[in-house]
C-alpha cells in the first residue's frame, strides 16, 4: 500500500515554474436598454435614440466609410460611430437652417 506524503517529504515547489492562482470573476450582464430604445445590430450599445431610422442608417454608412478609409484596420468602431453622429448632426443643422431661412 502506498504511503502518504507529508509536507516534510514533498519536494520543494519551484517558484519559477509555478504561477499564482488567478481568481476568475463572472462578467456582469449589460444594463437593460431604456424603454423605447432600440439599437440596430452592429451599433454601439450607447446609441443615441434621438435619430430617425434614416439618420441612423446614414450614420452606419458613414461610420463604415471611416473604417474603410483606414484600410479596414485599427481604430475604434465606437469612435467612428460618434464621429459619424456628429457629422450627421451638423448636416441636419445646416439643412434646417437652409430650409428655415427661405
Amino acid at each position: 500500500m502506498p504511503t502518504k506524503r507529508s509536507a516534510k517529504t514533498r519536494p520543494p515547489a519551484s517558484s519559477a515554474g509555478a504561477a499564482p492562482a488567478v481568481k476568475r470573476t463572472r462578467a456582469r450582464k449589460a444594463a437593460a436598454p431604456a424603454a423605447g430604445a432600440v439599437a440596430a445590430p452592429g451599433t454601439p450599445a450607447n446609441l443615441s435614440v434621438e435619430f430617425t431610422d434614416s439618420e441612423r442608417e446614414a450614420i452606419e454608412r458613414l461610420a463604415y466609410s471611416y473604417w474603410l478609409e483606414r484600410g479596414c484596420q485599427g481604430g475604434s468602431s465606437q469612435e467612428d460611430w460618434l464621429r459619424a453622429e456628429e457629422e450627421i448632426r451638423r448636416r441636419s443643422a445646416r439643412a434646417g437652417e437652409a430650409g428655415g431661412s427661405q
